[in-house]
């Protein structure tokens, strides 16, 4: 799994639409299916908007390893 399905599968795990899941990072749809697709790579600044904004695990999200989620703990 590459990066931009893991950014879908968030999405899709939040029940999110394209333009909800941008809205909150300040992107367009047409940003976060491009991105979702390959066709652009993930920034340094979405992907840190992504982390914090649904408390994503930036560790998953680049290479796949550990937890979707960080907990709250």
């Amino acid at each position: 799994m590459n990066i931009g399905e893991r950014v879908k599968e968030v999405r899709k795990l939040l029940n999110l639409t394209q333009e909800e899941f941008g809205n909150k990072l300040g992107v367009t749809k047409a940003t976060i299916s491009r991105l979702e697709s390959g066709v652009i790579n993930l920034t340094e600044q979405t992907l840190k908007l992504i982390c914090r904004e649904y408390n994503v695990n930036s560790d998953w999200l680049i290479n796949g390893t550990g937890d979707m989620f960080i907990s709250d703990s």
